[in-house]
Parts: structure tokens; C-alpha cells; sequence
């Protein structure tokens, strides 16, 4: 019987804070031309499964960037960054469920159209997380609050509404750098181009 592509020789837990895991994998997989590897030995994060959402005002062709501090960033100068809503699926919890809940936490608005755009790996050298990103119209428009977040989290969000032309500008210009919410407004931005096209 033939080997499987990848065998996982080893998983030990080294460490577990909160919601973070790191655990130590001893593996061993087939080459492209057909070799296998000796073992071994690499650190991967667990931080389990995250959203990210795109609420769309189509009147005013806006979406909602929260705009909150990083600390991950620090580095660049400017921690406080513009994203997407977003958040981790908290255990026994849909991810759909998930967006609809970050999406009220973090702006105060409650989407009931959410719809998949993608899912996708941020960093899957080192990090196991999944991100489920979700398009939530909205053909009548949305009160969205100026801010957000939940004390006992120590999030303090400023809530920004931008049109779509604006925050594509913003990632030209370097103002969003935040990967998920990258994605998201260029997936707006080709979708418009689609319908302009077709």
C-alpha cells in the first residue's frame, strides 16, 4: 500500500494561551519528483477559524472600515489600522454566525443577507487559520454607529464609512494594509467592473 502524500509522524502541544495553541509537528511528505523527505520538525499556530465582512450601503456604493489599534503592527509606525469588521469564531460556533455577530459588535449593525465570498489561509507557513470572508448588502442603506467593540475585549473601534472608489484608493495608497480587507475591496471593485463590462 502506497504511502500517503504527507504522513504526520508527530503533534505535541507546547504551548496553549487563551485561544492561541502552538503545536510542534513531525512530518514527512512526497517531492514533486516523487522522493520523500527525511522528517521533519515545524511550529504551527492554531487560532482556529476567523470572518471578515463587507457590509455594502448600494445606494451610496459604501462599506464600513473599522478603524482600531494593532498591536502585531507596532513596528510600522502607525499601529492603529482601517479594516473590514471582522473576529474569531468563538468554539461550537458557525462561522456565519460569527459575522453577523462581529459585524454588531464592532459597528452596530446587523446584516440578515450574508452571503460567502471566499475562504483563505492568511499565512499557512506558520498559522492554521482559516478566514471565512462574507458580502452582506444592503439595498436600503444602514445606521452604522461611530463606535464599537466590547470593553472586555479592550477594543475601542472608530467606525469610518467610505465608498468603494475611496478605499480602493486606500490600499494604492497604502492606508489599508490589512490583507482580508484588501481582498474584500478588490472582490467589490472587480465585481463592479463585471457588471460595467457586461
Amino acid at each position: 500500500m502506497a504511502k500517503p502524500r504527507v504522513c504526520v509522524l508527530g503533534k505535541e502541544e507546547v504551548l496553549h494561551r487563551f485561544f492561541f495553541r502552538w503545536f510542534k509537528f513531525r512530518f514527512e511528505y512526497e517531492r514533486f519528483d516523487g522522493t520523500r523527505t527525511e522528517p521533519i520538525d515545524q511550529y504551527v499556530l492554531d487560532r482556529g477559524q476567523s470572518v471578515g465582512v463587507v457590509l455594502h450601503d448600494l445606494g451610496n456604493d459604501e462599506i464600513v472600515l473599522v478603524e482600531q489599534m494593532r498591536i502585531a503592527a507596532i513596528d510600522s509606525g502607525n499601529p492603529w489600522l482601517l479594516e473590514l469588521p471582522a473576529g474569531r469564531v468563538d468554539d461550537a460556533e458557525e462561522p456565519l454566525a460569527a459575522a453577523s455577530r462581529e459585524s454588531q459588535e464592532e459597528t452596530g449593525v446587523s446584516p440578515s443577507d450574508v452571503r460567502l465570498i471566499c475562504k483563505f489561509y492568511a499565512s499557512p507557513g506558520t498559522c492554521s487559520e482559516l478566514l471565512h470572508l462574507y458580502y452582506c448588502p444592503f439595498p436600503n442603506g444602514f445606521d452604522a454607529g461611530e463606535r464599537g467593540g466590547l470593553v472586555d475585549e479592550h477594543e475601542d473601534i472608530r467606525v469610518h464609512r467610505v465608498t468603494v472608489t475611496e478605499a480602493a484608493a486606500m490600499i494604492e495608497s497604502g492606508s489599508i494594509v490589512d490583507a482580508k480587507s484588501i481582498i474584500g475591496v478588490q472582490w467589490l471593485v472587480a465585481q463592479a467592473n463585471r457588471s460595467t463590462d457586461g
